[in-house]
């Protein structure tokens, strides 16, 4: 982070370890354990009042508790990494491709729709698809993917409801504020 933003001072630092949970004037932040394969990864949920984002990339797959941390959620920040058919046809050596398409790398697009097909409620307002790989995915793909992937299981996408949102790799995201949603 330091390479980004400078020097932070030791009294600005906080260290969230898996399962903890800390507030922040009238934010709480709260992290839980994901799959992947790094050193103790974690996914996030913030909560101001009775307002609900969760932030969950760098996951192989959707335990029971990715499924229950992030369920009753407002907005979630979830990845969509790959097609798998990119994936496999891409340049990547076979290792490499291996370790992102099993338990341990990263989901695919329409692992992404299957897991919001699980927890999708009438609570959920945005879902922003993250972690987009660049050579293996794009936004629109992402996007059609995830939302058949839900429709294929019964959840049937209406823009009323929830929306699907892009992220991009090289520029920020436009942002909604809950309270707007």
């Amino acid at each position: 982070m330091e390479k980004a933003v400078g020097k932070i001072a030791e009294e600005n630092r906080r260290i969230l370890g898996t399962g903890e949970t800390r507030d922040f004037g009238s934010l709480r932040v709260e992290s839980f354990g994901i799959s992947h394969d790094a050193a103790e990864p974690v996914a996030y949920c913030f909560y101001d009042g009775k307002e609900k984002l969760s932030v969950c990339t760098d996951l192989g797959y959707a335990s029971d508790k990715v499924k229950m941390s992030i369920a009753d959620s407002d907005v979630i920040v979830l990845e969509a990494n790959h097609d798998i058919e990119m994936l496999r046809m891409g340049r990547y050596p076979w290792n490499i491709k291996r370790r992102i398409l099993g338990d341990m790398g990263h989901l695919s697009n329409e692992a992404t729709g299957e897991l919001m097909s699980e927890i999708l409620s009438g609570r959920i307002k945005r879902i922003y698809l993250a972690h987009l790989s660049r050579e293996h995915n794009i936004p629109d793909l992402a996007r059609m993917s995830v939302r058949g992937a839900m429709e294929d299981r019964g959840c049937f996408y209406k823009d009323s409801e929830f929306k699907l949102c892009d992220t991009y790799f090289d520029r920020p995201t436009p942002w909604d504020t809950v309270a707007d949603l």
